[in-house]
């Protein structure tokens, strides 16, 4: 199986390349000051699909990548070599990377998984990596109530119990991006292994947000079928009228 072009406009690595480079610039900023290698060498994701974000970490300075996922995910060509790819069923097997990654990537995935599974993946993620890029659907995302659909303070809580905090600075470096995917801009949240945890545990829901441009799209749908029920009851009326 070829390899995806990524020459032609891809929306999921415009996304990926567009949040993964604003982080790659915030970590350097938080860090300018210290001499150790901050970089992110290793990037790993977790249902990492045909792999469009790690092709991205690698063309941002990323030596080595690996996805994991099942094959069975995967819809289109993969974007990176098949040796960087792992088939694996992570609703069905509990994985930890042989070496820790210095950052795992986690995105629109969770909310798949059943309750139990999906708390256990957040265990996983962080027996994996220092380091967490993290999203998962919101209520009322999707047309799937089978789906583990939840807050993301519901998901900091669980990240907080393996000892990570969110960082609230870094949703605004990227939150206008246009490029990027609304959905990507209002879920991702950027998870570090904290050196000390606080006494008093955070408000995470300063994290359960919608953001304009999802809510915009919203209403439009919502208008426009108002429209039409206005359209029909009106249609009947006449109709009506008429017999």
């Amino acid at each position: 199986m070829g390899l995806r072009n990524l020459h032609t406009f891809d929306a999921e690595y415009a996304s990926a390349y567009n949040i993964l480079k604003a982080l790659y610039a915030f970590k350097k900023r938080m860090h300018k000051n210290t001499k150790s290698n901050l970089a992110f060498n290793y990037v790993a994701q977790f249902a990492c699909r045909e792999g469009a974000w790690l092709a991205a970490a690698k063309d941002l300075g990323s030596t080595s990548v690996m996805g994991i996922d099942s094959k069975a995910a995967c819809e289109s060509p993969l974007c990176i070599d098949p040796s960087e790819f792992k088939d694996m069923d992570l609703a069905k097997i509990k994985v930890n990377l042989p070496s820790k990654s210095d950052l795992l990537i986690c995105v629109e995935y969770a909310h798949e998984l059943n309750t139990t599974r999906g708390e256990d993946l957040i265990t996983d993620i962080c027996n994996s990596t220092d380091q967490v890029l993290f999203s998962s659907g919101v209520p009322y995302q999707g047309n799937h109530p089978e789906f583990n659909y939840q807050w993301q303070s519901h998901w900091a809580a669980l990240f907080y119990k393996e000892g990570f905090v969110p960082n609230l600075r870094f949703r605004e470096h990227y939150w206008s991006d246009k490029a990027i995917d609304p959905v990507y801009r209002q879920n991702c949240v950027f998870y570090t292994r904290a050196a000390k945890l606080p006494k008093k545990i955070p408000d995470f829901r300063k994290l359960d947000v919608i953001h304009p441009a999802i809510f915009e799209a919203v209403q439009i749908r919502q208008q426009a079928l108002a429209m039409q029920l206005t359209n029909a009851t009106i249609r009947k009326m006449l109709k009506k009228k008429e017999d």
